[in-house]
């Protein structure tokens, strides 16, 4: 969680040396209390919070030792109520939705000013999420896209995305719904596609975004 006091820890992952040590010169200037570690691949990453407590990471995409949205993913799994900045040279239009929908708190393009990284920070720090009015358009959009694609699926489809979001194996669910195991994931690899979604993990945010954990 956010602390309340004005000495964030602040964990900064980029793989550019001059960028990651600019971004803590940056945030200093208007959180003098804040603390910082920096570390430039994905490994250090995730080791960094599975250590350490941290109120912010500020993290590029692409870092060494993984792929893309790979490091945002494991990050939220780790940490889910950890904000994470994703601070990227990916123009928003290109990466911006798939980086939120990951588990990204804030988006923005270090084509951006400093006082919107400034900005930024300060807002994920207080609880809250950064990202542009023309991304939140995009986000509602590809939602309400989903939603129609939810109402395409059989009872049957509803019921096995329901156990996955509950978190259970495909084991669990073949025995609670009387399937073979690989019926189960047949259904899963069916529901990540007229979902749009990549992992089991995305499959469990939207079950709770839609409510369908209630039913």
């Amino acid at each position: 969680m956010p602390r309340s006091d004005s000495s964030p820890r602040i964990l900064v992952a980029d793989d550019h040396v001059l960028i990651r040590e600019a971004i803590p010169n940056t945030i200093r200037q208007h959180l003098p209390g804040a603390t910082f570690a920096l570390v430039g691949d994905a490994t250090a990453t995730l080791k960094a919070v599975t250590t350490s407590s941290w109120d912010l990471v500020v993290l590029d995409l692409g870092l060494p030792g993984s792929c893309e949205m790979d490091t945002v993913r494991a990050l939220r799994e780790r940490c889910p109520a950890l904000p994470i900045l994703v601070f990227t040279m990916f123009p928003e239009s290109k990466m911006g939705a798939a980086a939120i929908e990951a588990g990204a708190s804030g988006y923005l393009c270090k084509t951006a000013d400093l006082a919107a990284l400034v900005q930024a920070t300060i807002t994920l720090l207080e609880g809250r999420r950064y990202h542009s009015e023309k991304l939140g358009r995009q986000l509602a959009q590809r939602s309400t896209a989903r939603r129609g694609n939810l109402s395409a699926l059989s009872p049957r489809e509803v019921e096995v995305l329901t156990q996955l979001g509950a978190g259970l194996s495909n084991k669990e669910i073949a025995a609670q719904l009387d399937l073979a195991v690989s019926s189960v994931g047949t259904y899963r690899a069916r529901l990540l596609e007229k979902l749009q979604l990549r992992t089991t993990a995305d499959l469990l945010r939207f079950v709770v975004e839609h409510g369908l954990h209630d039913r």
